[in-house]
């Protein structure tokens, strides 16, 4: 057969499409012509990001809008606004989740543990935002990977992504200033610096003043976190943290002088390895917390240094559907002991230091039950030994979840075990209280958990509303029935300061979110009821914890006006938390003789605040965004009750409130991203 021409061709290919086999099978093509589409979204601005695995997640970088306090947006602080955690009185540390103490809650920097992290009195954390891109908050038992804790995890996670260009943030205050930059060294390391400083009392000395109570404070903190990729499957990260705290307060009552200085150390190293379905992420740690307790009393001086030393190594490791891992940590644990000067005191009040060690191997499967349905099971056994006493648990966890595009449905069972106790004469901003282990006079303590959980998106995803149903049946709990003279007047021994019983959390969470808009935000309410009861008290009867708050009302909101200017509140309204008054007294011999009423039957008032604030932006040269903050502070002006006092006088005794005393306090901050 010889070439045809590229004409021939196309001529028989015409003859072959007229042919009538072809025609006839043309005729049954029918069209149709489609109208034209308009496709629409909204685009998602909420800083929060709720998922169906119970999980919360927070952008840092939308926590600046916010009201800030004393030129400061911290995040233990904000976290405090979303639903099912309970916001605390001014000069109280720690977070409050579905009811449970703050000892029951893991905060931690990419998993490792941190303690007692607070700064001014409970006012800020020890997270400084600028440094982290977010932060991670679930309020309960996740999956068997969750920690040894009882209540919730809070968790400032690091950024993965290399950075390729310099930039950072600076940001001077009143009463502080902090600073940020994220330098890359050559294509595969990149390192992120962090500072902050503070001068509280050239500014604000006066309102560090609360009837007969006058503070002086400073505290400062660093970060310092390496990025280094080895390849396109290993990655290294190096994190470190370094904050302290310092000063001291007098009181007029017991004319009592206290110092203080406290503070923690973190150094971590991260092994990230990820390749197709698999997904690893190795840790080695130390995280130290220590403190240094001083107080002059009339005619003596004691103090009561107490601190907790961490030595850990970690594994998380993530293949399909199964999660599986370990974790291995030695405890230094130094509980609050006594060191005096003068014959004041029957003993020397020394406590042995408590050395243990805490192992976990855990594993989590994920089976999936329909297209949008799964079943998530785990175990996670733990060993731990202290003063030659040797615990063990086996902790199942089970979650049915029903997820799609816009709504989910979940409920979840754990039973978790705590080996790590927390405890002291208060739960002030300032560290007087302590940690302890297990051993041979504590049992660890557990709880089991069940909790029901859904949400949806409405309005084409413009909003979210969610409700949460959770309990706790908590055993083994220990409260502290001492005070500060008890070190001063008996002979001191921590066992017999403390109450043994148990509790029960229940209440549920309502939150409904704006996620898109000129106006984000989202209102929260929750109810919750934590009750305790102890064998010391001689009677089973349930008593409210300390920090019980049945209603809780929060409102956040943020409104975008134009290109550079926001406005931005907070509203809180909860119920008080209760305290334990005096019914009698008695003057013997100089010595004053109380009889106390019924354990936590009286409340303080309701608390009430209302933050605003005003934020305007702007670029400035090579493509920096600067901008101002305004905010003030308790816009009403409400005198918030912290604690009640007893005053006597003339024959006569009364129960004083002691009032936050920061009216309408106004802040102004500058910053400068680049």
């Amino acid at each position: 057969m010889g070439r045809h021409s590229p004409h021939c061709i196309l001529l028989f290919g015409l003859c072959t499409l007229s042919s009538p086999a072809f025609a006839q099978e043309d005729e049954s093509v029918r069209t149709s012509a489609l109208d034209s589409v308009t496709v629409r979204s909204f685009r998602y601005k909420s800083p929060v990001r709720a998922g169906a695995e119970g999980v919360t997640v927070w952008d840092m970088s939308e926590m600046g809008l916010l009201p800030q306090l004393l030129g400061q947006a911290d995040p233990m602080h904000y976290a405090q606004m979303l639903p099912g955690i309970q916001t605390n009185n001014e000069y109280r540390s720690g977070i409050n989740m579905e009811g449970c103490e703050s000892q029951h809650n893991f905060v931690s920097i990419e998993g490792v543990p941190i303690y007692n992290a607070s700064h001014l009195l409970g006012f800020f954390s020890t997270f400084n935002a600028s440094h982290f891109p977010a932060m991670a908050v679930s309020r309960g038992v996740v999956s068997a990977a969750s920690p040894n804790r009882l209540g919730g995890q809070m968790e400032m996670r690091h950024d993965t992504v290399m950075s390729r260009t310099v930039g950072g943030i600076l940001s001077p205050g009143l009463i502080s200033s902090q600073g940020t930059v994220r330098l890359p060294v050559g294509p595969r390391t990149a390192v992120t610096a962090s500072l902050r400083t503070s001068y509280i009392n050239l500014l604000y000395g006066r309102w560090l003043r609360s009837d007969n109570l006058q503070v002086k404070y400073t505290f400062y903190d660093a970060n310092v976190s390496v990025l280094h990729r080895l390849n396109d499957r290993h990655t290294l990260l190096f994190d470190s943290y370094y904050g302290g705290d310092g000063g001291g307060f007098s009181e007029t009552n017991f004319s009592a002088d206290l110092r203080v200085k406290w503070g923690n150390r973190m150094g971590a190293a991260h092994w990230l390895y990820g390749r197709g379905d698999w997904r690893s992420k190795t840790t080695a740690y130390v995280s130290q917390y220590r403190n240094r307790l001083g107080v002059d009393l009339e005619g003596m001086s004691f103090r009561l240094p107490s601190g907790i030393t961490d030595i850990g190594l970690k594994n998380s490791t993530e293949w399909k559907g199964l999660h599986a891992g370990f974790d291995v940590v030695r405890h230094d644990i130094r509980p609050q002991s006594l060191e005096h000067e003068g014959d004041f005191n029957m003993t020397d009040g020394h406590t042995p230091p408590m050395r243990s060690c805490e192992a976990s191997l855990w594993a989590n499967y994920e089976y999936p039950l329909a297209r949008n349905m799964k079943l998530s099971g785990g175990i996670r056994g733990s060993l731990f030994a202290c003063e030659g006493k040797v615990y063990g648990a086996a902790d199942p966890s089970l979650r049915w979840l029903y997820n799609n595009y816009v709504m989910h449905f979940s409920v979840t069972y754990a039973l978790r075990h705590q080996y790590l106790f927390q405890t002291g004469f208060s739960d002030s901003g300032l560290p007087t209280e302590f940690w302890m282990s297990a051993g041979r006079n504590f049992r660890p303590q557990y709880a089991h958990e069940v909790s029901v959980s859904g949400g949806s998106y409405l309005f084409n995803r413009r909003f979210r509303c969610s409700a949460d149903l959770f309990y706790r049946r908590l055993y083994h709990q220990l409260a502290y029935k001492g005070s500060i003279l008890d070190y001063a007047n008996t002979a001191y021994d921590i066992s017999r300061s403390l109450m043994h019983g148990r509790g029960e959390n229940y209440g549920f969470t309502l939150m409904l979110n704006k996620c898109s808009g000129s106006l984000t935000g989202w209102i929260g309410y929750t109810y919750t009821h934590a009750r305790r009861s102890f064998d010391e008290t001689g009677r089973r009867k349930a008593y409210p914890a300390s920090h019980e708050r049945p209603h809780e009302l929060n409102v956040v909101a943020v409104y975008a006006i134009g290109r550079h200017w926001n406005l931005g509140g907070t509203f809180v309204y909860a119920s008080g938390t209760p305290f334990t008054a005096a019914q009698s007294i008695l003057l013997l011999n100089g010595n004053l003789i109380l009889k106390y009423g019924e354990y936590n039957a009286c409340r303080l008032h309701p608390y009430l605040r209302l933050d605003l604030s005003a934020n305007y932006k702007w670029k400035g040269r090579r493509r920096s965004e600067q901008g101002i903050n305004f905010s003030l502070y308790n816009a009403t002006a409400r005198d918030n009750e912290l604690f009640y006092y007893l005053r006597v006088g003339k024959g006569a005794f009364r129960y004083r409130p002691v009032v936050f005393k920061l009216h309408l306090l106004p802040s102004v901050s500058y910053y400068c991203k680049f």
